[in-house]
């Protein structure tokens, strides 16, 4: 048995075994070979762990795996920890080695921190999930290199709800997992799944990781995800979308069109009235520098007053004219209907009406003077209402591909598509076109 047999052997019993039955006792040690214990605690793979509660008797040939009794150090009379022999009468109370009960189990939180040490990651690995899964980091392997993570028990029946909706998983759009064992990857399909047992090895006594295969690896899934394409295209009334190799079409709509111009424009800002203009084809040139302008307005605290409040409906002198009128107008009323002149009054009361119908959408409670609708915040809320119709759509055909817009896109007065790492797709026009 090789070292790297033994490696091998960590790794798996560390995968496909809970935490506490995962340990490697003193008797199985015993036959590595010599040096072996005493390199992998180096490395920090194994470490001391509690003593063992069992152990195989041998008071006789038949070998019995038994509980083994600790007399407590404070007992008179101490002795050292024995068992009780329930097969034969005449054998009774067995003498243990203390040394036999030693056990030594790998601790996968510094198993996180020899493998960032191992790719050059310069962080403390954190815990997600207690003794599941860590985030190892970004490491300099290759332009737009992944988030790492390290987990344990991908095999596990309990994997697909444990890490299938881990958010720090979701959000990393493509990570990078590494696992001791062999892991299973149908509940994480952007993820890109590594067995340490086969790229970590041992060589001139010092651990080393296969970096070559790694980046290979890497690259062939960033190859891959090219050659499948993610499409976003119209033809005619209906949208052909295509991400992650899984094809779908919907129907045209004003939230399909807002997606599509983002996704057309990664990583830019635009304001929710220049969204809107785009989309409706009413946008100014693009030389125009009114986003850039305008967001820079709302990172020195100032007021966009110019895109939003569009000031109240009646200002204080048409409210007084209104009002004014207002009263004529019943002045007029009393004197037809004294004179019983009822055209004369129909006429003047349908004045009255709509007189009363204008300052009642000019004045709210306590006469407070009611403003125009703001056209920024009433741009925000059309688009956000479309692209929430819109995400619901794509969610029953593409969970996925709905789950990296939701993380990728964000929305609000200012909008934009920032998907980390970089997703390229294949963007054709919105404009109608015959199938």
């Amino acid at each position: 048995m090789t070292l790297n047999d033994l490696l091998g052997h960590i790794l798996l019993r560390t995968e496909i075994m809970a935490e506490g039955s995962n340990a490697f006792t003193a008797d199985e040690v015993a036959g590595w070979p010599e040096g072996a214990l005493d390199f992998f605690v180096r490395q920090r793979l194994l470490s001391p762990t509690t003593p063992a509660q069992q152990a195989v008797c041998d008071g006789c040939e038949e070998g019995c795996f038994m509980p083994v009794e600790v007399p407590s150090a404070e007992t008179p009379l101490f002795t050292a920890p024995f068992i009780i022999c329930n097969q034969r009468d005449d054998i009774g109370r067995v003498r243990v080695d203390p040394n036999r009960l030693r056990r030594w189990r790998l601790d996968p939180g510094l198993l996180a921190w020899v493998i960032s040490l191992l790719l050059g990651i310069d962080q403390t690995p954190q815990e997600l999930i207690r003794q599941r899964l860590w985030l190892l980091g970004k490491a300099s392997l290759v332009s737009g290199s992944p988030e790492i993570f390290l987990a344990r028990g991908l095999s596990w029946t309990d994997a697909g709800e444990t890490f299938g909706h881990n958010r720090d998983l979701r959000e990393s759009g493509f990570p990078l997992i590494f696992a001791p064992g062999k892991p299973s990857n149908g509940f994480l399909p952007n993820a890109t799944l590594l067995s340490l047992d086969r790229l970590l090895s041992i060589r001139k006594d010092q651990l080393t990781l296969d970096l070559e295969a790694i980046i290979r690896t890497i690259e062939a899934k960033a190859e891959c995800q090219a050659i499948a394409g993610n499409v976003f295209q119209k033809t005619g009334q209906f949208w052909t979308i295509s991400f992650e190799g899984r094809t779908f079409r919907l129907k045209d709509s004003k939230g399909l069109q807002y997606l599509h111009f983002l996704l057309a424009h990664p990583g830019e800002e635009f304001h929710a009235q220049r969204l809107l203009a785009e989309v409706e084809g009413n946008a100014p040139g693009h030389g125009d520098t009114s986003t850039t302008m305008e967001r820079q307005f709302l990172d020195d605290g100032l007021s966009i007053s110019s895109l939003g409040d569009a000031g109240p409906i009646l200002d204080n002198q048409a409210g007084k004219a209104y009002k004014r009128r207002l009263e004529e107008l019943q002045e007029e009323l009393e004197e037809a209907r004294e004179f019983n002149d009822y055209e004369r009054a129909e006429r003047v009361e349908e004045e009255i009406e709509a007189l009363t119908k204008e300052l009642s959408a000019a004045y709210g409670l306590g006469g407070q003077a009611r403003k125009l609708v703001d056209p920024a915040e009433k741009a925000r809320k059309t688009i956000s209402k479309a692209i929430g119709r819109a995400f619901d759509q794509i969610k029953e055909h593409d969970e996925n591909l709905w789950r990296h817009l939701q993380n990728a896109l964000s929305l609000g007065l200012f909008s934009a598509y920032k998907p980390h790492p970089s997703v390229t797709w294949i963007i054709g026009s919105s404009k109608d076109r015959p199938e």
